[in-house]
């Protein structure tokens, strides 16, 4: 049995979107080349891997027990071609980045490029991502990630923006609805605060903080609900929306944004650190 690289990555695609067109665009790869490189694992395999329903397709026992192997293959396989082709790298970055990251995908990035390329430094800055975009433009920074929606730039991921709460947490028609927000410059309040108005939801603000931490510690000291990202939401919080009569919120992208160019040979290096890490979220 010889289980290809390409078919794994496809077969990856297909069961994280349950279906073979859109996989097809995550892989750039037609429907019917889906649907052929699909074949041809299963025929290795010999056994099936999905199970078609209507549009949709979900895995089959054999499925869901090679996709644990196929993203462990995957990503070792990525890692290796990545330390084998690297190039040596010796400079400087200056890269910026919304302040709720750092408590999520950036922390073990940075370790990971820092421990590849150790000539070259990284010098982080967080702000809000207009003054993030905006310092790209200046050319005051190299690089930057911005969490909403805005002009030009890379999206590299889809990132739902959700009501999180404490697990005692129960909606009370009769009260002002108490949040934790950060500052007035951040779109994820602005988002929260439109859906509550247009539910007609009375809420009032009682946290403010540009801190991601300082968020999620109001958050599980039952003082009040935040919107936040969804890759944010620690395992000891819960989730709530729509089934406790919260309005759905928008979903954010994260849009890379890189100094004109000639771009530096460091700045591409880190921005595909950046692009992998986001895709291995999802």
């Amino acid at each position: 049995m010889n289980l290809h690289i390409d078919f794994l990555r496809t077969f990856i695609a297909v069961a994280d979107t349950k279906g073979f067109t859109k996989a097809g665009r995550q892989v750039n790869r037609s429907q019917s080349a889906v649907s052929m490189q699909i074949k041809r694992l299963e025929d290795e395999v010999g056994k099936p891997l999905f199970e078609r329903i209507g549009k949709t397709v979900k895995l089959t026992t054999e499925g869901s027990l090679l996709i644990k192997f196929a993203r462990r293959i995957v990503k070792e396989h990525d890692d290796a071609v990545m330390a084998l082709s690297k190039p040596v790298l010796k400079g400087f970055i200056r890269f910026g980045s919304p302040e709720h990251f750092t408590a999520g995908v950036l922390p073990k990035l940075l370790a990971r490029f820092a421990s590849s390329y150790p000539d070259v430094l990284v010098e982080m800055r967080c702000e809000n991502s207009d003054k993030i975009k905006e310092s790209v433009d200046r050319g005051e920074l190299d690089i930057g990630l911005c969490t909403q929606i805005s002009e030009g730039g890379q999206v590299i991921y889809h990132d739902p923006v959700v009501w999180v709460t404490d697990s005692g947490f129960i909606v009370q028609k009769d009260k002002a609805l108490s949040l934790a927000v950060f500052e007035d410059d951040c779109i994820f309040r602005s988002w929260a605060v439109e859906a509550l108005e247009q539910a007609g939801i009375e809420y009032r603000i009682v946290y403010v903080s540009r801190s991601i931490s300082g968020i999620l510690d109001a958050v599980r000291a039952g003082l009040a609900i935040a919107p936040i990202v969804k890759s944010n939401v620690p395992p000891d919080l819960k989730m709530v929306g729509i089934e406790n009569g919260l309005p759905v919120l928008p979903i954010s992208n994260v849009v890379l944004h890189t100094v004109k160019a000639p771009t530096p040979e460091t700045v591409t290096c880190f921005a595909g650190y950046l692009i992998k890490a986001f895709r291995e979220k999802g």
